[in-house]
């Protein structure tokens, strides 16, 4: 069942918006002319802009692609290069859209005991924003950031999220249910979710950055110390919707099915070998069927052990990255089983993201549940065993999915059974695979990551933290065409940093080693050796959809799935 955050009406929208916009513009031209703003008239346009920028366009143009759940065609950041004018945009809609309006309401209520929860609830929101700014560009402006100074130092990832979290241990120490609210989007003033909200926060920055410092897992263990207070339902999970309002459409909404009319936004390739190997039906809501069919040719045995080769229509078809190859394979399209494929005849999303009033998680039920899960492995505490939380996240997730007759099967498949591994699918050119074969802690990262199949930020720092996911290689790059291109590990710094704020930008270059480019790892990334792509042996195949409903005739007798005979074998 959806949960509703918020309504909007249209009228309520333009008072959010157009009015609380005239009244940022003038904040941000005069910071003292703020005395008639209250927190309630600023927060919905925060969180209005955090779903616009951070899940919305940053999403669709980065992190979507750099997360290998979903895959959308064309675009410059899609071909792993970059483009300083949006990159610009991006920075200024984090630190003057959001940021600066969310540091107003800071400094003008800190301090006043009536505004307690209030202020907590915007310096909890700061934190996320600003993990989110420091996850994808690395070191930033953060302590002289918003002071309207000319030259703006830059801070390290440490000194960041190790002020950050104490930030949070603070508000979380703070917030009191029975002292002052608000009625704001995401929990409706409700100053206990808000406190889980902090905890839980806590952990997973603690779980990113573990490997920074002793800081961050002790805060990390603190956070364990409150069990009661991580969030431990679906209807604590944060998240807040876009709304039915043609103003306020969700911005997958208004590119791929208003605007368009054309859906573009397709599940990723190697998404769906996971899908393939775990037997998960969780497919069905994050995909469609393909617009344009697709025929499978497969061979598949009887109970009375004969074989035979039948045809049957794909039920779902994943994207790949691009369908070329490495300029040293010297090969050509006859054996690729997608030559020749248009967007058409590929899966597009579920179609529940593709609804004007899309609701996204921030920190979900089943993912925290899964970082308690992690850090049980860690063992840095906590009252349930790991085991007990990875099967609660996944109980929960098909949950949410309205599939909790499924759960119970799927627990027992191989790869998702505790404990145990699975053979894995290949990708089409038989160069990556999802095989689960490293232990609990690798099914507690992959269950994360398919849980979060619409949280493409964290998926993308759940790929550069680990080296749990086999990824391949963009073989199409803008810069760096046929020779394949791994998955970035930042984004590179806009060009109007260089220009305006030379100084703090050659400190935060210098913090990051010397170089501005995106294949530069951040303090959290693993580092890890990828494969010489051009010295393999690639090996087209269709594995990820051969044997799909399973191996026998009766078994797509009983999924009622109509084939064709081709051959008696």
């Amino acid at each position: 069942m959806k949960k509703i955050i918020y309504n909007i009406s249209v009228f309520i929208l333009l008072i959010f918006s157009n009015s609380c916009t005239n009244q940022f513009e003038e904040i941000n031209s005069n910071r003292h002319e703020y005395q008639e703003i209250e927190p309630e008239i600023i927060f919905p346009g925060v969180i209005k802009r955090s779903l616009d920028y951070i899940k919305g366009d940053m999403a669709n143009q980065m992190y979507v692609q750099y997360s290998h759940q979903q895959s959308v065609g064309g675009g410059t950041f899609a071909s792993y290069f970059f483009s300083h004018p949006t990159i610009t945009n991006w920075w200024k809609y984090n630190y003057v859209d959001i940021l600066q309006n969310v540091d107003d309401v800071i400094l003008q209520f800190e301090g006043n005991e009536a505004y307690t929860n209030r202020v907590g609830m915007f310096k909890i929101w700061k934190a996320y924003v600003m993990s989110v700014v420091v996850g994808t560009w690395g070191p930033v402006p953060y302590k002289e950031s918003l002071t309207g100074a000319l030259s703006i130092g830059y801070d390290s990832e440490e000194e960041i999220i190790i002020d950050l979290l104490t930030q949070l241990n603070e508000v979380y120490e703070v917030l009191d249910p029975t002292l002052d609210t608000m009625n704001e989007p995401v929990f409706n003033g409700d100053v206990a979710k808000w406190k889980k909200f902090a905890n839980t926060l806590i952990l997973k920055l603690a779980i990113r950055y573990q490997t920074t410092s002793s800081e961050c897992r002790e805060f990390g263990k603190l956070s364990l110390e409150r069990e009661e207070d991580f969030i431990s339902s679906e209807e604590e999970a944060v998240t807040a919707s876009w709304g039915t309002a043609e103003e306020n459409w969700s911005w997958f909404y208004k590119r791929y099915v208003f605007v368009r009319n054309i859906v573009s936004f397709k599940v990723g390739h190697y998404f769906l070998t996971f899908m393939k190997d775990l037997k998960d039906p969780r497919v069905s809501k994050y995909a469609q069927k393909p617009e344009l069919d697709y025929y499978v040719l497969d061979t598949l045995s009887r109970a009375d052990g004969s074989r035979v080769a039948v045809q049957y229509v794909a039920p779902y078809l994943g994207a790949p990255k691009t369908l070329q190859f490495h300029d040293n394979w010297l090969m050509d399209d006859q054996d690729n089983p997608y030559s020749g494929l248009g967007r058409e005849s590929f899966s597009n999303v579920g179609e529940e993201y593709l609804q004007p009033d899309l609701e996204v998680t921030f920190i979900g039920y089943a993912e925290t549940c899964f970082i308690r899960a992690e850090a049980g492995l860690l063992n840095w505490g906590g009252g349930k065993t790991p085991q007990a939380l990875y099967e609660e996240g996944i109980i929960a997730s098909f949950a949410k999915k309205e599939m909790s007759d499924q759960v119970d099967e799927y627990l027992s498949n191989d790869g998702v059974r505790w404990g145990s591994s699975s053979e894995g699918v290949r990708d089409f050119r038989g160069i990556v695979s999802s095989k689960i074969s490293r232990g609990p802690i690798q099914q507690v990262i992959t269950q994360r990551w398919i849980d979060g199949y619409f949280q493409p930020f964290d998926g993308w720092c759940l790929i550069r933290r680990t080296d749990y996911f086999d990824i391949p290689p963009h073989f199409n790059a803008l810069d760096r065409g046929g020779l394949g291109t791994n998955v970035p590990e930042r984004m590179v710094y806009p060009s109007s940093e260089m220009s305006l704020n030379g100084v703090g930008y050659q400190e935060g270059v210098s913090l990051l080693g010397g170089v501005d480019y995106l294949d530069v790892p951040l303090s959290f990334s693993k580092r890890r050796e990828w494969k010489d792509w051009g010295a393999m042996q690639p090996d087209l195949n269709n594995d990820l959809l051969r044997h799909w409903y399973g191996s026998t005739i009766e078994e797509l007798d009983a999924q009622g799935v109509e084939y064709t005979i081709v051959e008696e074998l």
